[in-house]
């Protein structure tokens, strides 16, 4: 009877799998983190690497999973505060890059067509040989640019690059919001480390998620991709200067009346006045590595700085008092909603305040700049609130 009833409820089973089928899988697609084991509290299980695998040591060209980086390799230091995961040191991934430019880690994800979601990685600089006051290493040859870069891929799709110039064993966060257009089922998700440098390059990583947010209406057109790391792109906008009087081009005239007739000779300061008609500032403009600080942020229609944006600029801080070469400029947008003017004084502002707290932290005003765009360069769509808020911002520009 057992037997019998045991047999019952497998068929039972069966065909509740056979008729729920599809809403499983849309739950399991909707459901959480659809990437197995995001957080490596499992082990070495649930994702592929190019690198070879150990659970003893790291050499380069190997990578592993621990919570004690630095028992693996003696050149390794573990990140600040053990693994990204909530309650200390869990399991992370570390990977000994040796130059070459493979695949760090890669998975697959079954995703829903024409839907969003949220994907977002942690990783830092685990190399412990930097000296404390600059971005460069010398001890056993000339190893520079210890500063892991990471690119991530969905598909044959770019979703987000972003780089470690902190070096200070923190976590850093690189996140995007993901459409997948028509993709449908599995499809390969990959980070691999952009730095081909053989050493000092080596970076851990923790905490990678893919989270469904919703599915869009029927004709749903997605906004422009929004790079996270961005190099000086801004097309320099043509200045209207204004028919003005000769006075304010630094004319001096002559009164002495030596042409006759009421006709006074003119002394410019200048070699000749400036060219009163539109022009095009065509400088060539060197690159500077340019950063969008998605935690710097504000109280709304105000300048005053949220909690959150303290503690990254506490970790800005951190870095420049370690770094005392270098000097950076920090850069604030609006979106183009209300007055212009209005927008310009509002990101001046807040970049001013961004400057001021690091004042307040031991950094010297002399190696911080400001200026503010207000909505002058938006990076998404202005007509949605969803992409508008992108263009609300604040960017770093390591000028030394």
């Amino acid at each position: 009877m057992g037997i019998v009833n045991y047999g019952k409820r497998i068929i039972a089973a069966g065909i509740f799998v056979f008729l729920f089928a599809p809403f499983y899988v849309v739950f399991a697609q909707t459901a959480g983190n659809c990437i197995p084991n995001g957080s490596f509290e499992l082990g070495n299980v649930g994702f592929e690497s190019g690198f070879s695998y150990s659970d003893r040591s790291a050499p380069p060209g190997y990578y592993s999973v621990t919570d004690h980086a630095s028992q693996l390799n003696k050149d390794f230091k573990d990140p600040d505060g053990g693994d990204h995961t909530e309650a200390g040191y869990g399991m992370y991934m570390v990977v000994n890059s040796d130059g070459r430019k493979i695949q760090a880690w890669c998975s697959k994800v079954t995703v829903l067509p024409n839907s969003e979601y949220d994907f977002s990685v942690f990783f830092c600089n685990i190399y412990r040989l930097l000296p404390p006051k600059t971005n460069f290493a010398f001890e056993n040859g000339d190893v520079k640019g210890n500063d892991p870069k990471i690119k991530v891929t969905i598909g044959n799709e770019e979703l987000v690059i972003e780089r470690d110039f902190y070096h200070m064993f923190k976590w850093i966060k690189a996140s995007a919001i993901w459409y997948s257009g028509e993709h449908s089922g599995p499809l390969r998700i990959c980070i691999e480390n952009l730095n081909t440098n053989e050493r000092g390059n080596d970076l851990a990583l923790d905490d990678i998620s893919l989270i469904y947010i919703r599915t869009m209406p029927e004709g749903y057109k997605p906004p422009e991709k929004i790079p996270t790391v961005m190099h000086r792109d801004y097309k320099k906008t043509p200045v209207a200067r204004r028919k003005v009087p000769l006075s304010e081009y630094g004319i001096e005239f002559d009164n002495s009346d030596t042409l006759n007739q009421g006709v006074y000779k003119i002394h410019y300061k200048k070699e000749k006045p400036v060219d009163p008609e539109i022009v095009e500032d065509t400088t060539p403009a060197a690159k500077i590595e340019r950063v969008i600080l998605k935690d710097i942020l504000f109280v709304q229609s105000r300048a005053e700085l949220l909690p959150q944006a303290k503690l990254e600029l506490d970790r800005i801080a951190e870095w420049m008092n370690r770094d005392t070469n270098v000097r950076v400029r920090f850069i604030g947008h609006t979106d183009n909603q209300g007055d212009t003017k209005l927008n310009v004084a509002l990101s001046e502002a807040r970049v001013s305040n961004v400057k001021k707290y690091l004042i307040s932290k031991g950094i010297a005003a002399d190696r911080i700049e400001t200026v503010g765009y207000g909505g002058a360069f938006p990076i998404a769509d202005n007509t949605k609130e969803e992409t508008r808020k992108l263009n609300r911002r604040v960017e770093m520009e390591i000028i030394e």
